[in-house]
């Protein structure tokens, strides 16, 4: 009966490690899958600045052209570099923004994982701590006290030969 109550202790915890496991492991795939969004949303945010900035760049040559001031003129010139520089800015800023939401999003999948990997251990060491914890505690016995088993000539050591473990003992 000692070993009925240890088995269903033991595996009790271990079934504990196992959920939690699987719910992190669905965690993880929750934050790759938000981080999939964020990109394509970030990818479509620097389509539309690069659209901006073009049309931008574009307004801006129209006018100087219509104002009857040369293209080449250093004024605009200038104010054509500006205004590309500054798109070119919005676009970067962009990208930076949704690499970095994505970067945090992968950092906490990966914790996620982390996480349910360490939950997981810990139910199988916590299964076999309870097992032996539940065991003692019906009445088995671990076969502790005595003197330790030392084979000798006389007496080889057989399948059926059983090792008493006396934590007294210092072995080598």
């Amino acid at each position: 009966m000692a070993q009925l109550a240890a088995i269903a202790a033991g595996g009790a915890q271990a079934y504990k490690g196992y959920q939690i496991r699987k719910q992190k492991i669905a965690e993880t795939k929750a934050y790759r899958e938000a981080k999939n969004r964020s990109m394509a949303a970030t990818t479509r945010e620097i389509a539309e600045e690069e659209r901006d900035k073009e049309f931008m760049y574009s307004r801006a040559l129209a006018v100087a052209a219509a104002s009857g001031g040369g293209v080449g003129d250093p004024g605009v010139v200038k104010l054509l570099a500006d205004l590309n520089a500054e798109g070119e800015y919005r676009v970067m800023s962009k990208l930076w923004s949704g690499l970095n939401e994505a970067q945090g999003l992968i950092f906490r999948a990966e914790e996620a994982k982390s996480e349910g990997d360490a939950a997981f251990t810990a139910g199988i060491f916590n299964a076999f701590t309870a097992a032996g914890t539940a065991y003692a505690g019906a009445g088995g016995s671990f076969g502790g006290g005595g003197e330790p088993f030392t084979p000798t000539a006389s007496a080889p050591l057989g399948a059926t030969d059983a090792i008493k473990f006396n934590p007294d003992v210092m072995y080598a």
